[in-house]
């Protein structure tokens, strides 16, 4: 809990005052929508398929469907609202006057269906739940092909998305550094592309590419496509 506040929570909020709240309710508005029940979804299958383990220590005496901590939830509730506000007090500045686009409507419907699907999954076929590479295979659909199809139809707005992506390689690099040393997560599954070894540490491939990388990409594809104005 201590490192999301540290990281995440106390710099993204910071930049929500700064910026005077103009970005600070929509940044909530989207990120609820996108990151709840999606975590949930991935954590979960991530657990079951040794893609990784992370936060297994909570601070909370419960776990959502047996596995998924809460911190886990508040990791990606923050890193979500960390990118958005990021970007739009040094790179958008402006600010829409509608608080939610209506084609988000479209992403919560998204998210709701395949959390049912999910939940159908779960309750009465758990085996499929186990997928081979799941890393690489959540990481091209959720995050790579969004991205492409943005920077292919938007070139210039997404031309901005790369500033942040700088950023955002830095702090997750850190992040992921601190968080091997001291046994925030672990990866102990063996069905990755291949590994990376740094500063004594090693993580997945997978996890430089779709972390580090492009997971500010994938972020801001959705909420330029789904929420905001694409200028």
């Amino acid at each position: 809990m201590g490192s999301i506040l540290l990281f995440l929570t106390v710099p993204s909020l910071y930049l929500g005052l700064r910026g005077k709240l103009l970005y600070l309710k929509k940044a909530i508005i989207f990120t609820l929508i996108t990151t709840i029940l999606t975590i949930i979804t991935l954590d979960y299958i991530a657990q079951i398929t040794g893609t990784w383990l992370m936060y297994p220590q909570s601070i909370f005496p419960f776990k959502i469907i047996g596995i998924v901590t809460l911190e886990v939830i508040l990791w990606a509730f923050f890193t979500c609202f960390f990118v958005i506000i990021f970007y739009e007090y040094f790179l958008d500045k402006h600010a829409t006057k509608k608080l939610w686009n209506p084609k988000l409507k479209y992403l919560f419907m998204i998210s709701l269906i395949v959390f049912a699907i999910f939940l159908f999954l779960f309750f009465k076929l758990p085996q499929v739940l186990n997928i081979p590479y799941f890393y690489a295979a959540w990481g091209v659909v959720l995050l790579l092909i969004p991205f492409l199809f943005q920077l292919l139809k938007y070139p210039k707005t997404t031309s901005k998305f790369f500033l942040a992506t700088a950023y955002f390689f830095y702090l997750h690099f850190i992040y992921e550094i601190t968080a091997l040393k001291l046994g925030w997560w672990t990866f102990p599954g063996k069905e990755f592309v291949g590994w990376v070894s740094v500063f004594g540490t090693t993580f997945p491939i997978e996890e430089l590419l779709f972390w580090f990388i492009l997971l500010a990409l994938g972020i801001l594809s959705y909420y330029e496509y789904f929420d905001d104005d694409e200028k």
